[in-house]
């Protein structure tokens, strides 16, 4: 089997098929060995005023651009990086930077950042300490040209953080309540010129004291942000407080006009706050009713029974105000009504019947009551009627009445009759204190007619329930006369009695003792 043609080299002219490969003919080839003798020269004559890497800090730095040895072209400069443990920092903090190329530290590398100026270590690392808060670059520049930045880094020094520290006069407190907010430092306990800022927008700023005083309109929960601007050197830490707003208890006030009123007149309810007078739509309840006022807080109460009634307003709360109960005392009074009495005689011959009638005066209907007669009170029927006979002559005045209702009081009506008549009276008695059973009895009385008529009477005298005389008597008004008795031989048995002398309505009585015989009673009339 035949053996096979040499394969040309990429990149050579063809080879003839007799010709052998020569690797010193070979372009390629030769190029290689141009650039290893060409690597060998830069690393004996060198480039610049030192090694490409520090060594050991000897060296007076590096020389710039650092180039790529290792490729099989032609070599490039290689980037410069710059890097820190840290790129935000607090005031005070210490960085280590780290400066390499590709992956080699980098000796002897000047560093520049906030003012100041290093040069990395053998391990291509530089610590430098920041004090002031601020955004600042550092930068790796050349040694001959600190105006050629090849690498950059962006830090930042944040401000003091102070801690703020408020304290509140209330943690709750109502609707238009003043609260006062206390700020100050946590570090130091001084005072700050600060703003306390509330959730629902608006933002107070604390006085020189540290004071803000703030107070809400609505209840609900609040959360106070505390804040103080920042300043070159120091910010500071927010705090939150919870607040809670209770809505604030306002009492209602309910005035009553008129006060008393009566059953079926109508009195005006007017509820207003206790803090400002103004008028309140409030619900008015009254005898398990209620009634609703209008924008002007009035409204008019009637009631159908008398009696002391509580009169109480209550309102809805709103976003701001819890109002509490308001009351008041209502009296309200029977309706009056009048009475008419009348009597179907004004004038009464003694002995006989009057018949009363009592109506209300605006209607004519019966009313059941009563008829007051000397002082004394005599029941109607239903009918409101009542019959009374007369015995004593005499003006008499009658008073019809009747019991209060709880929607009526009844005025009393009054007539005046006369009774016509005699009035026998007996007065000034003589009579024996003992007499014999068997002896005479003489006794005497005074007899008057005290009427205002002339009739004639029957004068009775008796002892114990027995009568032994009698005698009639007619006299005219206010006439007297002297009538005498005489008893023989009662013929009672031994005893005390009571010796009686009667008149019409009137008697006079005195006691007597029976002594003596058996003797027949004569009586004799004098």
């Amino acid at each position: 089997m035949p053996s096979e043609a040499p394969r040309p080299v990429p990149g050579s002219s063809p080879l003839r098929a007799d010709e052998r490969y020569r690797p010193h003919r070979d372009p390629q080839v030769i190029i290689l060995v141009l650039i290893v003798l060409g690597t060998f020269a830069v690393m004996l004559g060198g480039l610049g005023t030192g090694p490409p890497f520090g060594d050991d800090n000897s060296s007076d730095g590096p020389v710039f651009p650092f180039y790529d040895y290792d490729g099989d072209q032609q070599p490039e400069p290689e980037a410069v990086t710059l890097s820190a443990d840290s790129t935000v920092l607090d005031p005070g903090d210490t960085v280590e930077f780290s400066v390499v190329a590709g992956d080699r530290p980098v000796a002897n590398a000047t560093l520049q950042v906030a003012g100041q100026s290093v040069e990395t270590d053998a391990n291509g690392t530089a610590t430098v300490r920041l004090e002031t808060p601020g955004d600042y670059t550092a930068r790796v520049v050349e040694p001959e040209d600190a105006n050629n930045t090849v690498a950059r880094l962006p830090l930042r020094v944040r401000r003091f953080s102070v801690p703020l520290s408020a304290s509140v006069s209330a943690r709750s407190v109502v609707t238009e309540e003043v609260l006062r907010v206390t700020v100050t430092r946590g570090d130091i306990d001084e005072p700050v010129t600060g703003r306390v800022v509330v959730v629902d927008g608006r933002t107070v700023r604390t006085n020189g004291s540290g004071v803000a005083t703030l107070a809400f309109d609505t209840a609900g929960g609040y959360e106070l942000r505390v804040e103080k601007e920042r300043t070159e050197m120091e910010r500071f830490q927010s705090v939150r407080i919870p607040v809670s707003v209770e809505r604030r208890p306002v009492g209602l006030d309910v005035t009553l006009s008129p006060n008393p009123t009566r059953v079926d007149e109508a009195t005006t309810a007017t509820v207003t706050r206790a803090d400002t007078g103004e008028p309140v739509n409030a619900s008015v309840t009254v005898a398990n009713g209620s009634v609703w006022t209008g924008a002007d807080g009035t409204t008019r109460v009637e009631l159908n029974a008398s009696g002391a009634y509580d009169v109480t307003a209550s309102a809805p709360q709103t976003d701001a105000v819890r109002f509490t109960d308001g009351t008041a005392s209502l009296r309200v009074r029977p309706r009056l009504v009048g009475l008419d009495l009348a009597v179907n005689r004004t004038t009464v011959p003694s002995g006989e019947r009057v018949t009363f009638a009592i109506t209300r005066a605006t209607t004519g209907e019966p009313v059941a009551g009563s008829v007051e007669l000397f002082g004394t009170r005599y029941v109607t029927d239903e009918d409101g009627e009542l019959r009374i006979r007369f015995q004593v002559p005499g003006d008499v005045t009658a008073v019809a009445r009747a019991p209060e209702t709880p929607r009526e009081r009844f005025l009393p009506d009054g007539t005046n009759l006369t009774v016509v008549g005699a009035d026998y009276t007996v007065t000034e008695l003589d009579a024996p204190a003992t007499a014999e059973r068997n002896g005479t009895v003489a006794v005497a009385a005074t007899v008057t007619n005290e009427g205002n008529a002339r009739e004639s009477d029957t004068v009775t005298y008796r002892i114990g329930d027995t009568v032994f005389a009698t005698e009639t008597v007619d006299l005219a008004p206010g006439e007297s006369t002297r009538v005498e008795f005489t008893v023989e031989q009662p013929g009672l048995p031994p005893g005390e009695y009571v010796q009686t002398v009667a008149v019409g309505r009137t008697t006079m009585e005195t006691a007597i003792e029976l002594t003596g015989n058996e003797s027949r009673i004569r009586l004799a009339l004098a």
